[in-house]
C-alpha cells in the first residue's frame, strides 16, 4: 500500500482534526503542555502561516490519501538550528511503523532546513521511548516532574511581598552572570548536549501578534552570590503562567549559603502564583537538582512523573581552519629599499 510522507497542508490539518477522538496523542513539550489548554488545532493551523522565518513545522504520514500519523517540531527558544519535537501522534488503527516513519521524517526535514540539532522529552514510561533510541537519540539527562495541583490565592498587596527584600528582577543585563551560574552548576554532558549562549539567557521585548503569542506570562528573578567568591549570580528562579497553570525553574550554586536562600526564592514565586487564583503549580526537577525535590514536598508538591530529556545530533558545527602566523627571523641585510 502506497503510503506518502509530506509537509501537512490545509486538508491534512482538517482530517487531523476530524478524526482527534482516534487519536494517539503524545505531547512531549512541557512546561508548555501543562500550562497551556491544549490547542492542537491553533498550532497545526500556526504551522501553515507564510511567514519567515519559520518556526513551526508539521509533516503527516498518509495512506490513499488519509493521514494516519503526524510530527510537530517547533524551533527552541533563541535559536533557528535546533528543533525540539513538540507532538507525535498516529490513528488507532495505524501500524507500529508509522510512529518510526514519522520521526524519520522529521530527522531528514530538520536537516535539510539546516538544524544542527533535535530535541525531545519523553516519559520515562512511554513504550516509543524505544523508537527514539534506535534512531539515534541519546539521553543526556532525566528530569523528574513534581506538582501541587491546590495552591491558595492570595489578595494581598504587592507590598505585602516578604522577600523582596532577598531577591530582584531579572534584566537582560543579567545574561553573562546567568551563563557562569549555569556553567558552574551544569554537568558537562549536558552543556555539550544544550549549548546555551548568552543570547538564550536575554529577555526578549518583542512584540508577536495575536495568532503567535502563546499566552505565557514570565517572572524571574536573581540573587547576588552568597559563597563569597565573587560578585556574581548565586540562583535564578523563574515563574511561568499560562491559562492552565504555572511552571517553576529554579537553578542556584550548591554552597551554604546559596542554599539558604533556595527555599524563599521557591516561596517567593508561590506567593507570586497564589495571586493569580487557583491554578495548579509544576516544576521539573533534574536528575543534578535532586535537593530541590525535598523543598517541593515541604511545600505539599507531589512526584508525578519522570521523563528523559533525549538530544539527537544531525551535525556538528566546527570552526574553519584558519591559516596560522609564525613567527621567523630575518637578515636585516635581505631587505631593499624600493622607490
Amino acid at each position: 500500500m502506497a503510503h506518502v510522507m509530506r509537509q501537512a497542508n490545509l486538508f491534512d490539518l482538517l482530517s487531523i482534526a476530524a478524526t482527534r477522538s482516534k487519536q494517539r496523542v503524545l505531547r512531549l513539550n512541557p512546561p508548555y503542555t501543562l500550562v497551556q489548554p491544549d490547542a492542537l488545532f491553533t498550532d497545526l493551523v500556526r504551522s501553515l502561516l507564510p511567514m519567515r522565518p519559520r518556526v513551526n513545522f508539521v509533516y503527516v504520514y498518509s495512506v490513499r490519501g488519509i493521514v494516519q500519523g503526524y510530527v510537530q517540531a517547533r524551533c527552541r527558544w533563541q535559536r533557528r538550528d535546533e528543533w525540539t519535537i513538540t507532538t507525535l501522534a498516529a490513528t488507532d488503527k495505524a501500524p507500529d511503523h508509522v510512529w518510526e516513519r514519522l520521526l524519520e521524517e522529521v530527522c531528514r526535514a530538520a536537516g535539510e532546513e539546516g538544524v544542527i540539532r533535535l530535541f525531545v522529552k519523553v516519559p520515562g514510561d512511554e513504550f516509543q521511548l524505544g523508537t527514539f533510541r534506535s534512531l539515534g537519540f541519546t539521553p543526556y539527562t532525566n528530569e523528574q516532574m513534581w506538582g501541587h495541583l491546590y495552591v491558595r490565592s492570595s489578595k494581598s498587596d504587592e507590598d505585602d511581598d516578604p522577600y523582596r527584600k532577598l531577591l530582584r528582577r531579572r534584566t537582560s543585563g543579567d545574561a553573562w552572570d546567568l551563563m557562569q551560574l549555569y556553567s558552574a552548576v551544569t554537568p558537562p554532558v549536558v552543556q555539550r548536549a544544550e549549548m546555551l549562549t548568552t543570547k538564550q539567557w536575554h529577555i526578549s521585548h518583542i512584540p508577536r501578534p495575536w495568532f503567535l503569542s502563546q499566552g505565557l506570562l514570565e517572572k524571574s528573578y536573581v540573587w547576588q552570590d552568597e559563597s563569597g567568591r565573587g560578585e556574581g549570580l548565586g540562583g535564578y528562579v523563574r515563574l511561568l503562567t499560562g491559562a492552565s497553570g504555572h511552571w517553576v525553574t529554579t537553578l542556584y550554586r550548591p554552597d551554604p549559603g546559596n542554599r539558604a536562600i533556595a527555599p524563599a526564592a521557591l516561596d517567593h514565586v508561590l506567593w507570586k502564583a497564589a495571586r493569580h487564583g487557583n491554578k495548579p503549580v509544576y516544576c521539573g526537577i533534574r536528575e543534578y537538582q535532586a535537593e530541590v525535590g525535598t523543598l517541593l514536598e515541604e511545600r505539599g508538591f507531589h512526584l508525578l512523573s519522570e521523563q528523559a530529556l533525549l538530544v539527537k545530533y544531525l551535525a556538528e558545527p566546527i570552526k574553519e581552519r584558519q591559516p596560522a602566523l609564525v613567527p621567523f627571523l630575518v637578515n636585516n641585510a635581505d631587505f631593499v629599499a624600493t622607490k
